[in-house]
């Protein structure tokens, strides 16, 4: 269906060069961000600084797949002469936002609310995401490799659960205050989350092996305690070895984990940047 010479779509918008970019459609069967900038773009907005929308994988997009070949947010920086698809899109994605503060929208089965992920070795993705009305932000480096927000100044964000109508909303109202923060749309006043609290995972909560009836207990960033029970099946519950954090943990999200098992660092960027940026050059 799709020849070798398949790219990223992308559509500029505003003055001069772009150094903003939208992203959606990493995964092809998560239509929340390109339906959100639809929405914005219908609207016919007045852009003041250059802005790329970009759907990242399209061939997937229109087989409404989450990939063809491989995960494309699990092989960043990708391979422009690689047989996968992804790994080609992967590495053209980067060359379209290397110059581009960068936020990329997926959804997920695990919470309503949205969710920002950022690499720690990167100041201005702090930055960025500080000035967003978002209440969690996560640093998932030492656990996932070859994701999107690995490779630059890049917020990737979980606009909330699949295919959920509210979902769009929340990531229009994202896309807008990025824009807004960053001087590209002067629609309304900059938006800002109460309290923003800072993540880092260190680990995946598996599921047991062979069992498929088991139930979540916890919740998502609510705190569970060394010989809580954060699961149950019918061979009895799961404890926590030791306290921790759960992160995007759900019953159907993943194949072989709840999700991942994380700490908080702290309720402000600076808490942030001294957990992840102190061997910063």
């Amino acid at each position: 269906m799709f020849d070798q010479d398949v790219t990223p779509d992308v559509v500029e918008f505003g003055p001069g060069d772009a150094d903003l970019a939208v992203v959606c459609n990493v995964h092809g069967d998560e239509p929340t961000g390109a339906r959100a900038i639809h929405r914005i773009l219908r609207s016919s907005p007045e852009f003041e600084r250059g802005v790329k929308f970009i759907v990242a994988n399209p061939p997937a997009s229109i087989s409404h797949r989450r990939f063809l070949d491989v995960d494309m947010n699990r092989v960043f920086p990708g391979d422009p002469e690689a047989d996968d698809r992804e790994r080609r899109l992967a590495a053209q994605l980067l060359t379209e936002t290397a110059d581009c503060d960068t936020i990329s929208f997926h959804t997920t089965h695990a919470t309503h609310e949205p969710v920002a992920f950022v690499s720690e070795g990167n100041s201005r993705s702090l930055e960025i995401v500080s000035q967003l009305p978002i209440t969690y932000v996560v640093n998932e480096a030492s656990v996932v490799d070859g994701s999107f927000c690995s490779t630059g100044h890049v917020v990737s964000i979980e606009a909330g659960k699949v295919q959920q109508p509210n979902a769009v909303a929340k990531a229009e109202m994202l896309i807008r205050a990025f824009l807004d923060n960053e001087g590209a749309l002067s629609e309304e006043p900059p938006m800002h989350a109460p309290v923003t609290n800072y993540f880092e995972i260190d680990d995946r909560v598996e599921k047991p092996s062979g069992d498929e009836s088991y139930e979540l207990l916890a919740r998502n960033f609510e705190r569970v305690e060394a010989g809580e029970a954060y699961a149950k099946s019918k061979e009895g519950f799961l404890l926590a070895d030791e306290p921790f954090v759960p992160v995007l943990m759900s019953q159907s999200g993943y194949g072989e984990i709840f999700g991942y098992r994380g700490r908080k660092v702290g309720e402000s960027v600076e808490d942030a940047k001294t957990a992840w940026l102190d061997d910063e050059t």
